[in-house]
């Protein structure tokens, strides 16, 4: 899904804007939606898209909340669940403790605000409005996706002891996992668009998707989470991720609609002056 999506990311073109988004590099989906909106302003169109992604993600993952919890398959899963779970708590090691600990903080609220917050500022700064919205979009669409879904989806935590205070949400799905996606990984779609050296790059998609993949794995480890909550949240931090870049894409391809609307017009006008 994700390779999908990162098809259309452009290469550098505006560094004043951010390399995220450029029009002529638009796909067709950010392409109709900035052209129908096209009187609207850059951040109404990526507001919109925003939202629009961020109701059809919730409707995707309560569908699978609702596989996982309420189906005829739900025996079968919630069984390997347990079975999973019943397997790490007699594998826990002191050191494996501690190692979890750190993967579990990595996807938590503080962290992620802190990382992202320093992150979307030195971009506002640098003036890359672009890929400061592409990072601060991702997160509003994985936050009010994961609240909307563990809402509906009341799913109880594993019964193994946790190894961490047991948060107000229900289990389903792992905000932390999500989180963890759309801050690393959406990170390094902006740090990658920037660089020119490939060994640095490969050096960060190397990083940035294991990050998420350490979190998830610890969150499991720490029986805050059911296996399969863990791997739903994949679908939650991808899907954000993917909203977040067509809204973007959506909002270059208005911007240039306006421009170019603005820049016709005085053509126009020197056109019926001339003939008048």
């Amino acid at each position: 899904m994700l390779a999908r999506c990162l098809r259309s990311a452009p290469t550098v073109n505006d560094r004043s804007m951010g390399s995220i988004a450029t029009d002529e590099h638009a796909g067709a989906p950010s392409r109709a939606i900035g052209g129908r909106l096209r009187t609207w302003s850059p951040p109404a169109v990526a507001a919109t898209a925003a939202v629009a992604g961020s109701i059809l993600l919730t409707i995707v993952l309560v569908a699978i909340g609702f596989v996982i919890t309420r189906s005829s398959l739900s025996p079968r899963i919630v069984g390997w669940d347990g079975s999973v779970e019943r397997w790490i708590e007699l594998h826990r090691t002191a050191a494996l403790n501690r190692w979890t600990d750190v993967g579990s903080i990595l996807g938590g609220t503080g962290t992620i605000l802190v990382v992202a917050g320093i992150s979307i500022a030195v971009m506002v700064i640098r003036r890359l409005w672009y890929d400061a919205g592409l990072l601060g979009m991702a997160l509003s669409i994985e936050f009010t996706t994961f609240l909307a879904t563990t809402t509906v989806i009341d799913r109880p935590r594993p019964t193994i002891v946790p190894l961490d205070p047991i948060p107000v949400t229900s289990s389903f799905p792992s905000g932390h996992m999500g989180a963890a996606i759309a801050t690393y990984v959406g990170l390094g779609i902006v740090l990658s668009s920037h660089l020119r050296r490939a060994a640095v790059r490969v050096a960060i998609w190397v990083v940035a998707p294991v990050v998420p993949i350490y979190v998830g794995l610890s969150r499991v480890y720490r029986c805050m989470h059911h296996p399969t909550d863990v791997m739903a949240s994949v679908v939650l931090g991808v899907g954000a991720l993917c909203f977040a870049l067509l809204a973007v894409h959506a909002a270059a391809v208005a911007a240039d609609r306006r421009r170019d609307r603005r820049v016709e017009t005085p053509k126009l006008r020197e056109r019926s002056e001339v003939r008048t």
